[in-house]
């Protein structure tokens, strides 16, 4: 049996066919029963209260409301006469009936028209009234503001040009026109003093920005501590990418706190139990939001910024996948990833030069095949020179092609954030700090954070691109929440691209959860999930010597073990052969700084033709004749011996990367991990001599350029 539609479609002549067919029929049936003719207008009476009634909880006009009354007495009156005067089906009766249909059908249209008329009418005034109200409120918050500036801030003259409440009603903003010669940033050192004029409750705050032209200000005022609140992550797991910006929190009028790590790195503060691990945890969950990034972890101070990312793959197997690509929990761990790392700089300058051009830019475009690399640093107080040093390297070098860095710490002093790492963080964040100095290192260049803004755990002040720090609330990210994600997201995660693999140091790539996860999880059982990670041969990552001792394998240079430099030792009679000790050369490349008394830059390499291996087997057997001299006799390859010069080993490098070939940048960041202190514009000098000179050849050029050995560039072709 079908189903009834009470829903159908009711028109105007449906209604007036209704109220026709049901007042003859009433009316009928009180003529056939001998009921009195008055019940019928007794019972339209209170149908007609009853439409009444109803009109006026729908908001009907006072005449729409007569009207449709009306029509019920008109109706009930009707049946009565009929009813009395019986029968009512009769010709006069029935012409009645119809006569008073049509006017009510033709009148309903003139009624509906005149109640639309005079509510338009009537919210029109409404409007003009509000909108008088409004004004007059904005003139006398504008007089109170203009007096307010004046007073405090010694700004005469001030026009207040908006007013504007906040959608959640938690504050307003005032849009402020100064007088001339005035800036924004005068009124700014007068925040706190706003604040207290307005007797705003703790919590609460005054913001002044920049407007929207020179000689305008934007005064935000929070008028409801909305920050002591907890914000969860949001619900929203979409796919992403990593050339947008992303919400860590929200600002005190709502709007979200951003942040990117696209194309520039960022740096974040926080002491013990400020929300900085939290905040971490946000903007990691974030990244792995994205298609075409991947995030790799530093943590030495126990990992624990990687395993609650981790545990939910690695012990109870939920998903296929980690989201997170690399986690180094030791000094070797993080030197190898970040060797790694400034490799895949180098070698992604030269492989994707088609694909920069095939997207018209300079820059590699981020995509699920070549994705982003995220390496996120968790407290880098504790870390060695060299790592930090490999960790400017990386944020010097490494935008054009797409890796870039995050760094946090729970000081913001110069012994934990390097003043270089501090200038390469472009996005910076600062959770609550007991000491206002630390905010002020931070974000250097601005007037002074007061940490009182943000003085709850998850609130902190956050600066993005060219906007100024403001306070903002961290979303808040629980475990179950984070595996949640994890789990949402991992089969989506992109995979590291076969060129980036392709570097020296990817030898240890392949096999870094079967180094990570047993000493992570030291007694746990791993689920079976991780096993197409863990059961692969072991590659161990170079161990650093101790102090003042070689480097074993030179892990800090990137060579290959038995590579062809490393067979060449300092001081031996090979190393004297391809670096001869030219005393009566005092000519030095330009912008090189001299390494010492009697010592000058080795402008000649390999003078025999022969390969480097050639040259270390025959200066074995028998030193060359040049250097029988006392003054150039070779020395005896010991503990020794003097290390070489700084010249002498950006050679060696050179040997060391092979056809691969390196660059300046690279080559300052091994020369100070060997120990040398040596600018890349010295290095840029002997590399611009050497390639004059046919000793190394320049391929490519800008700063996609690099250079290979003479010994290895025989069948590549390059400019100098």
């Amino acid at each position: 049996m079908p189903d009834l539609d009470w829903h159908g479609s009711h028109t105007l002549n449906t209604a007036t066919a209704t109220a026709v067919t049901s007042a003859l029929a009433v009316s009928s049936l009180t003529y056939a029963t001998g009921v009195h003719p008055m019940w019928d207008m007794a019972v339209a009476a209170g149908g007609a209260l009853g439409a009444a009634a109803d009109g006026a909880r729908r908001g009907r006009l006072g005449g729409t409301l007569a009207y449709r009354a009306g029509l019920w007495l008109a109706a009930g009156g009707w049946s009565s006469w009929a009813a009395a005067g019986g029968p009512p089906w009769s010709l006069p009766t029935l012409a009645a009936l119809a006569g008073a249909a049509l006017a009510g059908r033709l009148s309903w249209n003139a009624v509906g028209r005149y109640e639309s008329a005079e509510k338009l009418r009537r919210r029109k005034a409404a409007e003009v009234a509000a909108q008088a109200e409004r004004q007059e409120r904005h003139d006398a918050w504008g007089e109170q503001w203009k007096d307010r500036l004046a007073r405090i801030a010694k700004l005469e003259g001030c026009k207040v040009v908006a007013i504007q409440p906040w959608t959640a009603n938690t504050g307003y903003t005032v849009e402020v026109d100064l007088p001339g010669g005035a800036t924004w940033g005068q009124l700014k050192r007068f925040e706190d003093a706003l604040g207290s004029d307005l007797r705003l409750d703790e919590g609460c705050g005054v913001e002044v920005a920049g407007g929207r032209r020179k000689g305008t200000a934007i005064i935000r005022v929070s008028t409801v501590n909305v920050m002591q609140n907890d914000l969860p992550f949001p619900l929203d797991l979409s796919p992403t990418s990593i050339d947008g910006e992303f919400a860590i929190g929200l600002h005190r009028d709502g709007t979200p706190a951003l942040g990117s790590l696209a194309f520039i790195c960022g740096l974040g503060i926080g002491d013990t139990g400020s929300g900085k691990t939290n905040t971490l945890n946000v903007i990691n969950a974030q990244l792995v939001r994205t298609v075409d990034a991947m995030v790799w972890h530093i943590d030495t101070t126990g990992a624990g910024l990687s395993l609650p990312w981790l545990t939910s793959w690695a012990l109870n197997g939920t998903h296929e996948r980690p989201v997170i690509d690399w986690s180094a929990h030791t000094h070797d761990e993080t030197r190898a990833m970040l060797t790694m790392a400034i490799e895949i700089i180098e070698v992604r300058k030269r492989r994707y030069q088609q694909l920069m051009r095939k997207a018209n830019d300079t820059k590699l475009p981020a995509r699920t095949d070549v994705p982003e690399i995220i390496i996120v640093v968790d407290e880098t107080a504790d870390l060695p020179g060299n790592i930090k040093q490999q960790i400017e390297t990386v944020m010097n070098t490494g935008r054009a092609v797409r890796v870039r860095v995050l760094v946090s710490s729970l000081r913001a002093t110069s012994d934990s954030i390097p003043v270089a790492v501090k200038k390469r963080a472009k996005w910076r964040w600062g959770m609550y700090v007991t000491d206002p100095e630390e905010l002020s290192y931070l974000f250097s260049g601005f007037q002074q954070v007061d940490p009182a803004d943000a003085p709850w755990p998850g609130c902190g002040f956050n600066a993005y691109g060219s906007t100024k720090p403001r306070p903002f609330k961290a979303f808040v990210l629980d475990p179950d929440r984070m595996d949640q994600i994890a789990a949402a997201v991992s089969a989506r995660r992109p995979v590291l691209d076969e060129i980036s693999r392709s570097v020296p140091y990817g030898r240890y790539y392949e096999s870094r959860w079967a180094r990570v996860l047993p000493a992570l999880y030291e007694g746990e059982t791993l689920h079976p999930v991780t096993r197409p990670y863990t059961d692969v041969t072991v590659v161990p990552v170079p161990t650093a010597g101790a102090p003042g001792s070689t480097v074993r394998t030179n892990p800090a240079t990137g060579a290959i073990a038995g590579g062809p430099g490393a067979e060449i030792k300092p001081g031996s009679p090979a190393w004297e052969r391809l670096f001869p000790n030219r005393a009566t050369n005092n000519t030095q490349a330009p912008g090189a700084q001299g390494e010492g008394p009697g010592k000058s830059l080795r402008l000649v390499v390999n003078n025999t033709g022969q390969t480097p291996q050639e040259a270390n087997d025959t200066a074995d057997k028998e030193p060359p004749a040049e250097h029988q001299t006392e003054e150039a006799a070779p020395q005896p390859a010991s503990s020794s011996a003097p290390m070489p010069s700084a010249q002498d080993a950006a050679m060696r490098l050179l040997l060391d990367a092979g056809p691969e070939g390196t660059g300046p940048s690279r080559m300052e960041a091994d020369l100070k991990t060997l120990g040398y202190r040596t600018h890349r514009t010295t290095i840029s000098g002997w590399l611009r001599v050497w390639a004059a000179s046919a000793e190394v050849r320049q391929m490519g050029t800008g700063t996609q350029a690099y250079y290979v050995h003479r010994s290895y560039a025989t069948n590549q072709q390059g400019g100098n």
